[in-house]
């Protein structure tokens, strides 16, 4: 008997609860001068407001970047052919010199005096030689008519020959003091900028010393074309050996840490002849005209490879795409002014822009800013860009509750 007296009086409690809370919502409603709403009746939440971006087919240059190391075309070590001493250097350090120019001069006193010496002996010879050409000959004819013997004249012929072969080494040794002597001036074998001298005026040096405490006169480096060496995986292999293949070069940029904005455009010359099967890469080599020097051989630079150009491709802002549980996906902007998020398929991306290979097509409309406050189907105002007039949401009537 108890129990159902207990229920009737716990649900007259709770009728009456919902009845005092319905009458101060009307006692509120009374108050503000409007009327008490019932929660179907609510307004749709404010749109978000957003900068939107639109997806766009063209031609998209198929990229490669990597780090670059400037390397010098040529870089020669220049040492002494010839034992000697010293006399004059003929440049500063570091001065850009010219293939040919005069660099060291050695004293050639000693090498002046072996070839007098050279051209002295080869005059004896050729007075001997004169000397047992006509011996010779009155021995020919003495012979001839039996006066002399025929030993004596085989005698003087061998002499004749002795002094023949004396006089082609005798020209042999002076040709050869001619190269010495000039081997006392050094010239650049190559155009380029000097590093330090390391031997000065007065040093002795000797012909091609090899030992460890042996220095070069002073190194001479190519600055003017250059190579800018880099590697690239393994993956790329093939995209840039056809590039290669092709009769159009395949264009290099290259940008400096110091000098980003600046960049420098050369052409890509070679691929090595097999990978690097430890890191998996593959190297080569751009030429660049470094006319202004602006490369330095042992800099490292950014490198961007161009190996072909992909036609016909969608591309949306990069800031567009975002990244989810499920993958890459972007906010496309309905005609209704809501967002669908739509789970795309990213491809290349090139600068600002973004390849899609999959999930949106040209022409449609997509969120690049407030992606954070959108959900899907949420309404957006889109933010028209500086100097526009700002796009405003159309009025929506507001649905009214029940009495």
């Amino acid at each position: 008997m108890k129990r159902p007296l207990l229920a009737a009086l716990f649900l007259a409690i709770l009728a009456a609860g919902y009845y005092f809370q319905d009458s101060l919502l009307a006692l509120q409603g009374s108050v503000q001068g409007k009327a008490p709403e019932a929660k179907a009746g609510r307004p749709a939440p404010a749109p978000q407001t957003v900068s939107a971006g639109t997806a766009v087919d063209m031609s998209v240059p198929v990229l490669v970047s990597a780090i670059g190391t400037v390397q010098s075309i040529a870089t020669v070590i220049v040492k002494s052919r010839v034992d000697g001493q010293i006399a004059e250097v003929h440049f500063e350090e570091g001065q850009e010199v010219k293939e040919g120019d005069l660099l060291f001069t050695l004293d050639n006193r000693g090498f002046q005096a072996q070839l007098a010496q050279a051209d002295a002996t080869l005059e004896r010879d050729r007075a001997q030689l004169d000397r047992a050409l006509m011996e010779g000959k009155r021995q020919s004819e003495l012979a001839s008519r039996g006066v002399a013997s025929a030993q004596k004249l085989e005698e003087v012929q061998t002499a004749v020959k002795v002094l023949e072969a004396a006089i082609r080494a005798g020209e042999a040794a002076i040709e050869n003091a001619r190269i010495n002597l000039s081997y006392t001036t050094i010239r650049s074998p190559l155009s380029g900028k000097t590093g330090a001298i390391n031997l000065k005026r007065g040093n002795l040096v000797k012909s091609n010393d090899t030992t460890t405490q042996a220095v070069p006169l002073v190194t001479v480096t190519q600055l003017r074309p250059i190579y800018v060496s880099f590697t690239v995986p393994e993956r790329h292999l093939a995209e840039i050996r056809a590039a290669m293949a092709s009769q159009e070069p395949r264009p290099v940029i290259v940008t400096l840490p110091s000098a980003p904005e600046s960049p420098l455009t050369g052409t890509l010359t070679f691929i090595d002849s097999q990978v690097d099967v430890t890191t998996g890469t593959v190297s080569l080599k751009a030429k660049f005209a470094n006319d202004d020097t602006r490369l330095w051989p042992g800099q490292f630079a950014n490198v961007t490879l161009t190996v072909g150009i992909l036609a016909d491709a969608v591309v949306v802002p990069s800031v567009a795409v975002q990244i989810g549980q499920n993958g890459s996906y972007v906010y496309v902007i309905k005609p209704d002014s809501t967002v669908e998020l739509r789970l795309v398929r990213a491809g290349r991306s090139v600068a600002d822009k973004t390849v899609i290979d999959s999930g949106i097509q040209a022409g449609e409309r997509v969120v690049v800013d407030g992606q954070l406050r959108l959900s899907n189907g949420a309404r957006v105002a889109v933010q028209a860009p500086a100097g526009e007039e700002p796009s405003r949401p159309q009025p929506r009537p507001l649905v009214e509750g029940k009495s």
